[in-house]
């Protein structure tokens, strides 16, 4: 199941989910763990539609620590995965701690992807690996938040080694590869962050015109009554849709992308959805 050799030092935490539709229900049938990761029994505040909260117990990653999340969402079952709070990597002696997610979408299944903020606290070291693999009917939401030193407590990343990739494949053919390259806190401008210490970056699949219009709308709105400065940015990759936030806070990115995900649900399914109740926790 891992796919990554065991860490230097440190925890080594793996977990796998597969999701089956069973009499009209999402249900976990399958669960394999190791280490500190762990979820809660599933719950049903939507019908048929299966909630989860991905635990962490430890509360941070360090140097050496590897965490390992394997999610199979199967076919025409719909899943909404989120973590009841921030992944927060402490500064390194040396060691690197490595984050890998391999999500997997199966035909006509449904996978909502919402974790909290990764934080990334100076001299961190840490590599993040995130494949998405998709199938042509099948559809995705879900984005990823990076937060580079603690903005609001005038702690800057002033040094420390962030590197990321994002796959994204649909029938096995990679329609996306975004990376990350942070360096000795310094990589800022060169990861087109432009100063800015937040990115959130939202993936939606399937994407249309008539959602990306929708989007550009409520960006341009609601980021110009915004207090905080923010830059954004909207691709159409061939039905992939990427909104990619800057800012400096990371309660805005959030409720600007929890807005974007209410909009696409209503879109496709024509209801807006509560929010999980562990965000307001």
């Amino acid at each position: 199941m891992s796919v990554f050799s065991s860490p230097i030092s440190g925890w080594a935490a793996e977990i796998y989910l597969h999701y089956q539709m069973r009499r009209g229900v999402t249900r976990l049938t399958d669960r394999k763990q190791k280490g500190p990761l762990m979820v809660q029994r599933p719950f049903y505040p939507e019908k048929g539609i299966s909630h989860t909260y991905l635990l962490h117990p430890p509360g941070g990653v360090v140097g050496g620590d590897a965490l390992n999340v394997h999610i199979c969402v199967d076919e025409q079952a719909h899943s909404l995965i989120t973590t009841p709070g921030a992944t927060k990597f402490y500064r390194s002696a040396g060691h690197s701690a490595r984050q890998v997610q391999i999500l997997d979408v199966k035909q006509n299944a449904i996978l909502e992807w919402l974790p909290l903020e990764n934080i990334f606290f100076p001299k961190a070291n840490a590599v993040l690996d995130t494949q998405i693999k998709l199938h042509s009917t099948s559809r995705f939401i879900g984005w990823e938040m990076q937060c580079f030193g603690r903005p609001m407590l005038d702690e800057l990343f002033t040094s420390g080694n962030v590197i990321g990739r994002t796959h994204i494949y649909v029938d096995e053919r990679l329609v996306l590869a975004e990376s990350l390259n942070i360096q000795d806190g310094i990589g800022n401008r060169a990861a087109a962050m432009r100063e800015f210490p937040m990115m959130g970056s939202l993936y939606i699949y399937r994407g249309d015109e008539d959602l990306k219009a929708h989007f550009q709308t409520a960006l341009s709105s609601v980021i110009a009554s915004e207090n905080d400065q923010m830059e954004f940015g909207i691709t159409d990759v061939d039905g992939l849709l990427i909104v990619r936030i800057l800012g400096y806070q990371t309660e805005s990115i959030m409720s600007i992308f929890v807005h974007l995900w209410q909009m696409c649900r209503e879109h496709w399914y024509g209801y807006v959805p509560e929010t999980p109740r562990i965000w307001a926790t």
